[in-house]
């Protein structure tokens, strides 16, 4: 009898430790889940108009961060024209310190109702990294 006792104690103590297992692992999957959505809504990189009059006909769309003969040093950015434009912009990159490491410029044109990339190429040794803020004037 106390034999049939044991066997039953292990097998609840085997089911116990079964279903301990089964919970912390769906806790640790829910933590990785929820560091992942954290991680992923404050990466990117930060892009800043100044308050120049010229600057309000145009919006910012998706930015992508790419790679020319350097590390991540080219900055394609999405422009939509709501009016007219034709002006030469200045990219400044700073680092997450807020220390500039990189300027880009050139003319940039477009019709009312245009939308389209420009690329932005920085130094080679410009490394623009996803917390990087980035300002155009």
């Amino acid at each position: 009898m106390s034999l049939a006792l044991a066997a039953c104690n292990g097998d609840n103590v085997n089911e116990k430790i079964k279903t301990a297992s089964e919970k912390a692992g769906q806790a640790v999957s829910e933590v990785a889940k929820g560091v992942s959505k954290g991680v992923k809504s404050s990466y990117g990189v930060t892009i800043t108009k100044t308050d120049s009059n010229a600057l309000k006909s145009i919006d910012i769309g998706k930015i992508i961060l790419k790679s020319k003969d350097g590390t991540d040093n080219m900055l394609s950015i999405y422009f939509i024209f709501n009016k007219d434009f034709s002006r030469k912009l200045l990219i400044k990159a700073y680092d997450n310190k807020g220390l500039e490491m990189g300027r880009s410029s050139q003319l940039v044109k477009g019709k009312k109702e245009e939308a389209r990339f420009i690329d932005f190429i920085f130094d080679k040794r410009t490394n623009i990294d996803n917390d990087s803020k980035v300002t155009i004037e």
